[in-house]
């Protein structure tokens, strides 16, 4: 099957509008709840004019917060929910968590668009009223901020059917500038880490600037090194240390 490929309340909105040509893309507010679980619901609004199609907004709520996605300003979800045959199937199918909930009460994680346990990601800061699509078709399997909660670390992981070996992609975000930083190699020459091309088995924050990363211990993640590798008996690994600049 093809994938998609694409990340008070309401009243603001709403008074927003009409002092200003375009809806905030994210906004948050606290709601009195006793479900955990989180709820998501469509909410269609009506323009002035009639001829113009309704603004659409996604309304998530969990552990008595409420994020509203405009949705005709993430287009990679206007997209998304256009093209799929039950849109409101594939709504109830997003997941929403917290990224750091115990420091950051503005850093979310939507996922959406899966098939197989794999997924297109989508990460929203409600402050910044910011979002960016970090991956799709792929499973989320690391989170971790930086030791000074400046940055944070995404690892994503692809499932090859027919390879003993999963490919990984390596993301770092800056909070504070709401930007993805490049990693470098300690020898600073740059790797191919952002993409789905080496196996990455863990990573780690060494302090608020390096990250200690193991990998299969081969020059360059070539579909033959690889095989290579994955033959041996031992499978080595080696460890290296990548800078954030």
């Amino acid at each position: 099957m093809k994938k998609y490929l694409f990340s008070l309340f309401l009243l603001m909105l709403i008074l927003l509008s009409s002092c200003s040509k375009q809806q905030p893309i994210i906004i948050q507010e606290e709601v009195e709840s006793d479900n955990d679980e989180l709820s998501i619901d469509l909410v269609e609004e009506g323009h002035d004019n009639e001829e113009e199609e309704p603004l659409q907004f996604l309304e998530l709520t969990i552990n008595d917060q409420l994020i509203t996605l405009s949705i005709d300003q993430i287009p990679i979800l206007s997209n998304y929910l256009a093209q799929h045959a039950n849109r409101n199937q594939a709504i109830q199918d997003m997941k929403l968590i917290k990224i750091l909930p115990d420091d950051y009460d503005s850093l979310f994680l939507l996922s959406f668009a899966c098939e197989d346990q794999s997924c297109s990601y989508l990460f929203l800061n409600t402050e910044l009223l910011q979002s960016q699509l970090l991956a799709d078709q792929a499973n989320l399997v690391k989170v971790e901020p930086s030791p000074d909660l400046s940055k944070v670390l995404f690892i994503f992981e692809r499932n090859l059917a027919d390879k003993p070996w999963n490919f990984s992609k390596l993301i770092v975000y800056d909070i504070e500038n709401w930007d993805e930083v490049t990693l470098t190699e300690d020898q600073t020459e740059k790797i191919s880490l952002h993409a789905f091309r080496w196996p990455i088995f863990n990573a780690e924050w060494v302090n608020d600037d390096e990250i200690k990363l193991s990998l299969p211990d081969i020059d360059k993640p070539s579909p033959q090194a690889l095989k290579e590798w994955s033959e041996t008996e031992d499978q080595p690994e080696k460890e290296m240390i990548t800078t954030v600049k």
